[in-house]
Parts: structure tokens; C-alpha cells; sequence
């Protein structure tokens, strides 16, 4: 949609708005996540690619079948603390991502992220630009040694994304006529149509580009600041 009346809440996708994982991903049923990142810095790249096919010839149910078998491989191939942690911490910020959350605080808006991504990554986010809400589909625990020993797995993705996008609307006492959502990718898509402003933020698939109002091609965040005027 594109904007109808004064926006006051802006939603964001993680995995290539706030941060950018560094590749493409050109399934129809797929969208780029923080998960291949992790599977490569295991590894194990092959298995990522085995597990997406699966999912996008419907071998699963839906994708939380799909995250929990992702999160079983990683624990069968002894993904550990410490690596999790080097490859989530070297992610990087999308350009502009810091003056942007800035300048929406000064202007007063709420913020959000919605994601189908890990929750450290969205914390970090959280810390490092101040946003409101989080919510994120995988927490991952490690046991004392620092093993992958359980997950935690919220429903917030593809569907799931529209299901939190109106309860954050609701508790904050606003329509959904009132919000933002900046997404990428193909899971981004239904919200793009419910929210009373959709930007497509470096977007590449057509199929993206075109639900939402507002498409932004360069990758760097402070180009949805116009918009939000």
C-alpha cells in the first residue's frame, strides 16, 4: 500500500534491511536470511541448499517444520557458541541504518522488527539502534560447554509476520493504516498489503517490488526517510 493518512509506527524487516547478509537468494519461495550465513560458517553450505529445496518443493509442512529440521542439522553437525557468535557479530549494519533510527526517534515514530531471523541478531539490532519492539523466530540455547542443546522457535514469519504486525499495532492503539512496513523478500510480501505504508527496501525480485507502494533500490536506509515525512 502506499501511505493514506499520518504514519506512526515503522516496521522493519532484519536479514537485508537492517542488516545485510552479503548474497542473494533467487527462489520464489525463499527469501535471503542470516540462516545460509550461519550454515556457511559452519561449513556445511550444502545442506542449506538441500534444506531450501526441500522447503520450496514442499516437503514441509510450513516453514517452522522447516526451521526446527535447520536447527536439528545444525545441532547434528556441532554448531557451537562461539561460532554462532562470530558469524552473527559479522554482519554488518546497512549503510545508513544508525542515522535513520536517529532521525525516526526525533520525529517521534515508534519502531519494530519482525523477523523469521535469530533473536541475538535482532537484539543486536535492538542495542544498537534503540527500536522499540522485537520479535524474532529462533532462539537458540548452548549448554555449558557451549554446544547447540535447544531453540526456541516464535511463528512471526511469512504469514506469521502480519499475525504480530497487528498486535503491536493493536496494543499501541493504532490501525494498521498507521503503520510502516520496510521489507525485501518474498516472506515480506503479505504485509506489504496491510500496512498503510509498504517500501520495498533493495529489493531484486520482481515479484516483491511490485506489491509494494514505495520501492528504494539503493541500499542504503536513510532513502525511506522521505517517505515517512
Amino acid at each position: 500500500m502506499t501511505a493514506t493518512g499520518p504514519i506512526r509506527f515503522v516496521f522493519f524487516d532484519l536479514d537485508g534491511v537492517l542488516f545485510d547478509p552479503g548474497y542473494r537468494e533467487q527462489g520464489a519461495k525463499v527469501g535471503v536470511s542470516t540462516w545460509r550465513a550461519l550454515f556457511d560458517g559452519l561449513g556445511i553450505t550444502a545442506e542449506h541448499t538441500r534444506l531450501k529445496q526441500a522447503f520450496t518443493n514442499g516437503h514441509f509442512p510450513g516453514y517452522m517444520e522447516w526451521t526446527d529440521e535447520a536447527c536439528r542439522v545444525l545441532q547434528q553437525y556441532g554448531l557451537t557458541e562461539q561460532v554462532f557468535m562470530a558469524v552473527l557479530e559479522g554482519i554488518k549494519p546497512m549503510p545508513g541504518a544508525r542515522e535513520t533510527f536517529a532521525e525516526l526517534k526525533r520525529r517521534g515514530y515508534s519502531t519494530g522488527i519482525i523477523t523469521g531471523s535469530f533473536k541475538y541478531l535482532a537484539d543486536r539490532a535492538g542495542d544498537l539502534l534503540g527500536i522499540d519492539h522485537l520479535v524474532a523466530h529462533c532462539d537458540l540455547s548452548f549448554d555449558p560447554e557451549g554446544r547447540l542443546d535447544g531453540w526456541y522457535l516464535t511463528p512471526c514469519d511469512y504469514e506469521g509476520k502480519s499475525d504480530y504486525f497487528h498486535r503491536l499495532a493493536r496494543d499501541a492503539g493504532l490501525t494498521p493504516e498507521q503503520c510502516a512496513y520496510v521489507g525485501d523478500e518474498v516472506n515480506d510480501v503479505t504485509l506489504f498489503a496491510e500496512a498503510g505504508l509498504s517500501i520495498a527496501f533493495n529489493a531484486h525480485k520482481q515479484a516483491v517490488r511490485e506489491a509494494a507502494g514505495v520501492v528504494i533500490d539503493q541500499p542504503d536506509l536513510r532513502d525511506i526517510l522521505p517517505h515517512l515525512a
